[in-house]
């Protein structure tokens, strides 16, 4: 049995997701609505300083996860992959969340200072620049899948002009012309 075409395995996929719709809908506003008292109560509970063990090996890591995906959109990029739209939103993601708690965590002074300056001159310019990638190259995905849906409901394309049969640069055979075969025919 063969395997079902890739257009079609990805609209039932897409049937599924939008036949699931509203129970994300429902599930992810839930989410939403139980994070806004949770974030209140950390908010009063927490303490403002904290002594965090193993920092270097955090922030290690996430630099790590940060450069990891700067070089999977680069690679989307070149090859114009179409996963360069959530390659690059999550590179994005990931600088500005690299920005935020750089400036958050800083100590006052000149490592504040430093951390603004490499969010003003690094981080946030290229997560906008990660975003625009990802948002143009969306659009550009959208554009193409939807030229290409239109131009197979409107049926394969022609492959050779119009005519009768017969007509063309070699005269079509005759019922009194011989077969190729010499006369023989298959059984």
């Amino acid at each position: 049995m063969a395997a079902p075409a890739p257009q079609t395995s990805r609209i039932v996929v897409l049937k599924r997701l939008r036949g699931a719709r509203p129970g994300l809908v429902l599930a992810l506003g839930a989410i939403v609505l139980a994070l806004i008292p949770w974030t209140a109560y950390l908010s009063a509970t927490l303490p403002g300083k904290h002594v965090a063990h193993h920092w270097d090996v955090a922030w290690a890591g996430f630099d790590l996860f940060e450069a990891a995906a700067l070089t999977a959109t680069l690679v989307a990029l070149v090859r114009r992959s179409p996963h360069l739209p959530v390659f690059a939103a999550i590179a994005g993601t990931a600088l500005l969340m690299d920005a935020w708690f750089d400036l958050l965590t800083a100590s006052p002074g000149q490592d504040r200072g430093w951390a603004l300056v490499e969010a003003a001159l690094g981080e946030l310019p290229l997560a906008a620049l990660c975003y625009w990638l990802a948002y143009d190259s969306a659009d550009a995905l959208v554009s193409a899948a939807t030229s290409a849906a239109s131009a197979s409901a409107a049926g394969p394309p022609a492959t050779s002009p119009p005519g009768q049969p017969g007509q063309g640069p070699a005269p079509a055979r005759t019922a009194d012309s011989e077969a190729p075969t010499g006369g023989r025919t298959s059984r």
